[in-house]
Parts: C-alpha cells; sequence; structure tokens
C-alpha cells in the first residue's frame, strides 16, 4: 500500500455497523463530503441525523446475493460489524472492485482510514499496520504540536516558495535558499514583521 490523498466529495459510502468504529468512519468521510449511508441494526443518530441515510437490517439475514446488490451501488465500503460478517463484506466488495475497509483487518481489505490530522493546511496521516492505534495517536499528537509550534515557518515557506517558482526555474536552486531561509532566524522574523503588516490574506503587496 501507498499513502494517497484522495476528493472524496460526491462519493458514495455504504458504512456496516454503527458502533463506535462505524461513528469514527462516519464522521472522517463526511468531513471529505462523501454520501454516506449507514446499514445497522439499531442507531444512536446524535448529530448525524441530517448528514447520513440510515437503513436499519441485520446483515446476519442478509443473504450474499442481497448484499452483493447493495455494495454495487458504492464506491466505497466500511465493514464496521462483527468479523464474520466483515469478512463476507469484503469479500464481496473485492470480487466487485470497490474500495473496502474493515475495522478487523482482514487480509482482502485494500483501503485504510488511518488516524490523521490538519494543521495550517498540512495534512499528516500514520497507520501503524492494526499495532498500535494508541502509539498512532501519540505521533499524530507530537505532529499537531510540531505544526502549531512552527506555523509561523509555514506561513513563510509558502509564500517565499510561491515567489521563488516566479523568479527561480531551477529546482534544486529554490530547495536551497528554502533550506537556508528555515535556519535564518533573522531573516524569518523580519519577513513575518512584513507578512503581518499587509496581512497573510493578501500577500500581492510583497511581490515587488
Amino acid at each position: 500500500m501507498i499513502p494517497i490523498f484522495v476528493n472524496l466529495e460526491g462519493f458514495k459510502v455504504a458504512i456496516f455497523g454503527f458502533g463506535e468504529v462505524g461513528k469514527r468512519r462516519a464522521k472522517k468521510l463526511l468531513k471529505a463530503d462523501a454520501d454516506v449511508d449507514i446499514y445497522s441494526k439499531t442507531f444512536d443518530t446524535g448529530g448525524f441525523e441530517k448528514k447520513i441515510n440510515f437503513i436499519k437490517c441485520d446483515v446476519n439475514e442478509i443473504s450474499d446475493e442481497d448484499l452483493e446488490k447493495i455494495i454495487k451501488k458504492y464506491d466505497i465500503i466500511v465493514a464496521a460489524i462483527d468479523k464474520k460478517n466483515n469478512d463476507r463484506i469484503v469479500k464481496i466488495a473485492k470480487r466487485l472492485g470497490k474500495f473496502v475497509n474493515s475495522a478487523t483487518f482482514e487480509d482482502e481489505a485494500n483501503l485504510i482510514i488511518p488516524a490523521c490530522t490538519e494543521v495550517g493546511g498540512v495534512l499528516f496521516a500514520v497507520y501503524t499496520k492494526g499495532k498500535s492505534p494508541l502509539i498512532a495517536r501519540e505521533i499524530r499528537k507530537l505532529v499537531e504540536n510540531y505544526l502549531l509550534s512552527h506555523e509561523e515557518d509555514l506561513i513563510i515557506q509558502s509564500y517565499v516558495r510561491e515567489n521563488l517558482k516566479e523568479k527561480i526555474d531551477n529546482q534544486k536552486k529554490r530547495k536551497e535558499i528554502l533550506e537556508e531561509l528555515f535556519r535564518n532566524d533573522k531573516f524569518k522574523k523580519e519577513l513575518l514583521k512584513l507578512i503581518e503588516k499587509y496581512s497573510i490574506h493578501d500577500l500581492s503587496h510583497l511581490k515587488n
């Protein structure tokens, strides 16, 4: 597997099961503007009512043939029930060429939804292959704290990088300048003052 970021706006997603894992998956997928349907015996719909379509059912009572008909309608499948049913769902979804994620880590599942964070426009995800969600959480916190303590660097690097692209064609040379800038605290402080003066929302004043 390789890590990728995908725009899920408009993707149709089916989540089977609405326990703690199903809810977490639903929140992440809704944040990505996916269209989410939930298939579950019971629902605790607090905070989800207007955003998700809930279909009450017991997967144990659905035949493989009918389950296949349901799965065909979706782009992404999340299996978040028990291991036996998750295995059924994964096998059917994989046979139909769907992206499928499983809460119980079936070998045939081909989609991971990892611990992730966003700070200052920087996206970061970490996955431990199911070995330790706790460590994944702690790594995420470390990265969040690092990014929060370097927000000024992010602003400066973003502005300078865009301006260098306009003036210097050589990518290696741009990289050297950015690395030197990252180490030069005095220059960063002076540039940040200018950015703050003209507002980070409109940096066009600084282009000359």
